[in-house]
């Protein structure tokens, strides 16, 4: 236990999506697993501070609201906090307060899963906790998943605990691992001179479309076994720097990913996405379940002006970002 705090201050990253996404979907692994995906945290974030609160019998929380409880947790709208704090047996006296650097509601890059690792963190911390990242992420799960009954997967929570670039796995009895791609610092660097990332302006609801691959989970098993496949070749395609291995296999991904749920793509993202590859793009996709939300391409360093002007020339805009290697950190408790 380390002394209990007045104030906390978490930061916990986002994350992209290379190759994977929906083999951690529990209706896939649990029956076919493995599953496996390739994901990294980016330097863009949520920050979630946990304060005492003025009044001990009472609970504050702020997002883009603000809720006040004067009886019980019960009151609280928020799922993952309130959830969060009755894991961690917070009954009142605290106040809880969000900010995001990026568009994130219903954008494809984790925000809720990131969200719930931020709280949890800075709920342990404000507790005295000391926690890793493997309980983290497991408890990120347990409230997302198990307690709310949300749809989605586990890439979210793990890649929001461990920060940097991973090969994760999940078996069928929910066991999970984290391998750490082997990128040094000059590797990494040259990566993310690839990789460009554009927000479309549209959200959406993953969980919808989870729900939608899961009903027809069993048309699809031999498309997910691909994807399976595909991420761990792109996972050693990233380690050689193989950039046209790398966009040929997300593109792959992306082709089988539009098949597996109604919903994934429409006109205009197709458009997009067919735009970015005549302008140079090797590859990329939607991220998270797809039908809005932030889409993220590989592009040669010399092509990324060219690419950018024909998106913003179709409405979209680039959001700078890099693959880091920080996973959820307390940056202030005091």
């Amino acid at each position: 236990m380390m002394t209990r705090s007045d104030a906390v201050v978490s930061r916990t990253p986002f994350r992209v999506t290379f190759a994977g996404g929906g083999t951690d979907l529990p209706a896939f692994y649990r029956r076919h697993g493995p599953g496996a995906c390739v994901a990294g945290a980016i330097n863009k974030g949520i920050f979630v501070m946990v304060v005492d609160n003025f009044s001990s019998e009472e609970i504050r929380v702020s997002y883009r609201i603000t809720e006040d409880a004067k009886r019980s947790l019960d009151e609280i709208a928020h799922g993952t906090i309130r959830e969060s704090m009755r894991m961690l047996n917070i009954p009142s006296g605290i106040q809880v307060i969000t900010a995001t650097q990026m568009p994130s509601r219903g954008t494809g890059i984790g925000s809720s899963s990131s969200c719930a690792v931020g709280v949890l963190n800075a709920l342990h911390a404000w507790r005295g906790d000391r926690v890793g990242p493997h309980q983290l992420a497991r408890e990120a799960v347990r409230v997302e998943r198990e307690i709310l009954k949300e749809a989605g997967g586990i890439q979210d929570q793990y890649t929001a605990a461990y920060g940097g670039l991973n090969l994760i796995r999940v078996e069928k009895d929910d066991t999970v691992s984290v391998q750490s791609l082997n990128l040094d610092h000059d590797a990494l660097a040259a990566l993310n001179d690839h990789l460009m990332l554009f927000f479309t302006g549209v959200e959406r609801s993953s969980a919808a479309i989870h729900a939608r691959q899961a009903d027809a989970m069993d048309e699809h098993l031999a498309d997910y076994d691909r994807m399976r496949a595909i991420a761990v070749e792109v996972a050693r395609a990233i380690e050689r720097l193989n950039y046209p291995e790398i966009g040929r296999l997300m593109d792959e991904n992306w082709e089988l990913k539009k098949t597996l749920a109604e919903g994934v793509t429409d006109d205009r993202v197709e458009r997009w996405y067919e735009a970015a590859k005549k302008a140079g793009a090797l590859g990329g996709k939607l991220l998270g379940a797809g039908g809005g939300g932030f889409l993220f391409f590989v592009v040669p360093p010399e092509r990324r002006a060219g690419l950018a002007r024909t998106l913003e020339r179709m409405g979209l805009r680039p959001k700078p970002i890099e693959i880091g290697i920080d996973g959820s950190q307390i940056i202030h408790a005091g």
